[in-house]
């Protein structure tokens, strides 16, 4: 090692050591200083406050006409990355729609009406990959979208189809034509194909008037809410294989928001409400044909809900089924639920059954009724090729 990189090794060490001795309000302060001190900050954060990998820092909410905003998720989450988040979402502006998001990515799409140009965004690096355009038209396809890093290299998987109709109905059995078309970077091109799915159940993923997108992707399975609450979609990518699985608790009747499925901690969760409480479910042993669900939680939350400072608007019977928008799973405390009830968001513990303001969208709740929101993760990862 050359005396000029003694120097250098020294100098980031020391600079270190002397940060992490400067409380957070500091801290905060000393971020501004340029890109290296910031990701110092950021891992002194991280240590001081134990948080796990991905770190959750905030969501876009996608609104019904295509306006978009990002918010964080809680207060320390503006000191640890300074303004370069705030300043790289400007693009947001534009009539972008966000489809999904994966590892702190996110898959957008400018041409909503044909779902046939779409592009992946960086929002730390302010970078952008865009895709070839699709070969097949799809008047609104189901999308799942996934983000695998490496020490060197990200890479990104698209995988979209439509149920074109049922052919037949055979007692308790459908057979369905489906068109897949699958995306990978690697390949840098897309690939189709036509199946003819022989299931127990209609194949209807859920479809709000924000997003069709998956909610996960595990192991190269895509899973999907369904559109009746009563079972969760499954599309196995490997084996070009389309099951599903029946969900824990399943319902007649869908409020807004009133079902999440999510992927945390490596692991598919789901969370449901019942008038006041929720119930959150675990699937162990997936994507295994032999997957069983497992109950982890039930909460009443409505009661935490009406003791917080904040008004939320739940008080005087109103059940909690009809006031909340939406549920986000943290990606990787699978004890910690993002909530949005009317036009707030909040979150909440389930381990300790406590609830904290996290934004205030500033809107009449009517106006709140169709937002859709995205979880970010501040990524790691090396940046796009």
């Amino acid at each position: 090692m050359s005396s000029r990189q003694r120097k250098k090794f020294f100098s980031e060490e020391i600079i270190i050591k002397i940060l992490n001795g400067l409380p957070f309000k500091s801290l905060a302060r000393c971020s501004s200083v340029s890109k290296n001190w910031r990701k110092y900050v950021a891992e002194i954060y991280r240590s001081r406050l134990q948080w796990p990998k991905p770190y959750l820092f905030g969501f876009f909410c996608v609104e019904k006409r295509l306006q978009s905003r990002f918010f964080f998720s809680s207060k320390e989450s503006p000191l640890l990355i300074g303004n370069s988040l705030d300043e790289s979402v400007d693009f947001i502006g534009e009539r972008v729609y966000i489809v999904a998001s994966s590892n702190g990515f996110l898959l957008c799409n400018k041409l909503r009406s044909r779902q046939r140009v779409y592009y992946v965004y960086n929002p730390a690096t302010r970078q952008r990959f865009d895709f070839p355009r699709t070969q097949i038209s799809m008047k609104d396809p189901y999308v799942g979208f996934i983000v695998k890093e490496t020490d060197e290299s990200v890479s990104f998987t698209i995988v979209r189809y439509e149920v074109t109709s049922p052919v037949s109905r055979i007692k308790f059995r459908f057979q369905y034509s489906l068109t897949i078309e699958s995306y990978s970077s690697e390949t840098k091109e897309w690939t189709a194909n036509s199946l003819i799915e022989d299931v127990p159940f209609p194949l209807y993923p859920s479809r709000d008037e924000i997003s069709s997108s998956s909610v996960g992707v595990l192991d190269g399975v895509f899973f999907w809410l369904d559109n009746y609450g009563q079972w969760m979609t499954i599309y196995d990518s490997v084996n070009e294989d389309f099951r599903a699985l029946e969900l824990p608790e399943r319902r007649t009747v869908i409020y807004p928001g009133y079902c999440c499925l999510g992927l945390s901690g490596g692991k598919i969760c789901l969370a449901s409400t019942g008038w006041t409480t929720i119930t959150c479910w675990q699937l162990n042993n997936f994507p295994s044909r032999d997957a069983v669900w497992v109950r982890k939680y039930a909460v009443n939350v409505a009661s935490v809900v009406e003791k917080c400072e904040q008004d939320f608007g739940l008080g005087g019977g109103s059940s909690l089924d009809r006031e909340l928008r939406n549920m986000i799973f943290h990606p990787v405390l699978s004890h910690m639920l993002y909530l949005q009830i009317r036009s707030m968001v909040i979150s909440y513990d389930l381990e300790t059954n406590t609830a904290e303001f996290v934004y205030d969208f500033g809107e009449a709740w009517r106006k709140t009724i169709h937002y859709k929101l995205f979880s970010y993760e501040w990524p790691q990862w090396p940046r796009l090729q």
